[in-house]
């Protein structure tokens, strides 16, 4: 079998004495009438519909502008949560429960400016994160806790996928984006990374 194999590849001929490989098939019958006619005349003529090409800019802001929104709510429901707690706590009112008020504003940019491909919304979004990011990242070493560890790199995360979502954004003119916008039919993927 080796020599078999060694003369395929040379491309040589085999000795007189090696028996032909035979290959047994059964053969396949079409179907009725002519391939890709209609063979049920009650049912609608396909109708063609034209792909939508997307480029690999305009696909990456579909990928992240979902990401992003979901990020975006969950930011708003956790600050909220925060301000929440710290008001039924009883404690009085300080500058950072002001400051998690303020940082409300960016959370709820993030939101429509991923909806709508708003460019100058998400650098709010991004901005607010980026603050978020350095005050968690101050009190996990602070605290050195592994909640708040694991939080700090939770915003940074988080702050990495808007920041990248706002440069992919300035990528694309605005119409372009208008196009983005109109497409329904694109299968996006989720880009956590």
């Amino acid at each position: 079998m080796a020599s078999t194999l060694e003369h395929a590849e040379l491309g040589t001929v085999q000795p007189a004495t090696a028996t032909p490989t035979v290959v047994k098939g059964i053969p396949v019958r079409a179907g009725p009438g002519i391939i890709g006619a209609r063979v049920n005349h009650l049912e609608p003529t396909p109708v063609s519909v034209p792909a939508t090409l997307l480029d690999i800019d305009e696909q990456a802001v579909l990928n992240y502008q979902m990401a992003v929104f979901c990020f975006a709510f969950l930011d708003v429901v956790s600050t909220v949560l925060n301000i929440v707690a710290v008001y039924a706590s009883g404690l009085k009112w300080n500058c950072w429960q002001l400051l998690f008020i303020l940082l409300l504003v960016g959370p709820l940019c993030g939101l429509f400016g991923a909806q709508y491909l708003k460019r100058s919304l998400v650098l709010v979004f991004v901005a607010t994160c980026m603050v978020k990011a350095v005050i968690q990242v101050a009190y996990a070493l602070y605290s050195f806790y592994f909640w708040t560890i694991l939080f700090a790199f939770l915003q940074c995360w988080i702050t990495k996928i808007a920041a990248t979502f706002w440069w992919v954004l300035g990528n694309l003119t605005k119409e372009r984006r208008r196009k983005v916008l109109e497409v329904k039919t694109y299968e996006t993927q989720r880009v956590y990374w």
